[in-house]
This record gives structure tokens, C-alpha cells and sequence, in this order.
């Protein structure tokens, strides 16, 4: 069920992030809470593990902070959201390949000539390309 739960999460957060550069918290929220929820009765992982994975969204909202958002803010929060779902390793995982997807397409883009070294991209795609490829168990 929590698969499924963050699958939907990151495609719904991928639909809109193409599509507006942005993330609305609120359904980030609901599914952060349906999680708690959900750890409750069906534990996957530790209390510790899930406040590490929770900690790496902590950590980017900062940076996007100590940026003057640079980063996305809303991406932090969707990792404290996947942090409750996922626990510390799986967020881990998921956030730096999803880092490594985002870096190379990024190059791409810039090597083409498609954007400059200002422009942002939607990263939250690379965050459900980096799910699915840990679903799939093509990802360690």
C-alpha cells in the first residue's frame, strides 16, 4: 500500500512541477499524514530510520532557505514527506539518484544549447524515475 501511496505522490507532484515549476503543499501534506497514518498499522521501517529520511528533507529545505530558493522548497518538503513513507536509506537513495538523473540531464540540456546555466528544471521527475527504478529493484 505505501508504494503505492509514494508512487501516486510523485506522479502527481511530477504532473505539476512539469507543468507550473511549483509544487502545492497541501496534497503533499494530506499524503504526508496518510502516511503517518499508515505507519501506525502496517510498519515498515523504524521511528528512527523514518526521522533520518525525514531529516534529508529538513536538509534541502534548508539549503533551499540558506539559497534564496534556488532550490525548490517544495522539494524539500515532498522529502520529508517520502522520508515518512521510505525511512532514512530509502530516502537517501532516492534523493541522490534522483540528484545524479537531474545533473546529467541537466548537462544534456546545457550542452545542446537548450537552456543556460540560470534556468530551472522540474526535479521531482527525477525523483519518480529514481522510485521507479527502485521498485523495479533496478536501483541497489
Amino acid at each position: 500500500m505505501q508504494k503505492f501511496m509514494v508512487l501516486g505522490l510523485l506522479g502527481l507532484c511530477t504532473w505539476e512541477d512539469v507543468k507550473r515549476k511549483e509544487l502545492t503543499l497541501i496534497y503533499i501534506l494530506l499524503f504526508g499524514v496518510c502516511g503517518v497514518c499508515l505507519h501506525l498499522f502496517y510498519p515498515e521501517c523504524s521511528i528512527y530510520s523514518i526521522l533520518w529520511g525525514m531529516l534529508l528533507g529538513v536538509s534541502m529545505m534548508l539549503v533551499s532557505w540558506l539559497s534564496r530558493g534556488k532550490t525548490g522548497m517544495g522539494d524539500g518538503i515532498l522529502l520529508v514527506v517520502t522520508g515518512v513513507y521510505l525511512g532514512g536509506l530509502g530516502n537517501l537513495k532516492l534523493l541522490f539518484t534522483g540528484l545524479i538523473f537531474a545533473a546529467v540531464w541537466s548537462l544534456m540540456l546545457l550542452s545542446l544549447g537548450k537552456k543556460n546555466g540560470k534556468e530551472k528544471i522540474a526535479f521531482v521527475p527525477f525523483l519518480l524515475i529514481s522510485y521507479l527504478m527502485m521498485l523495479t529493484g533496478r536501483l541497489i
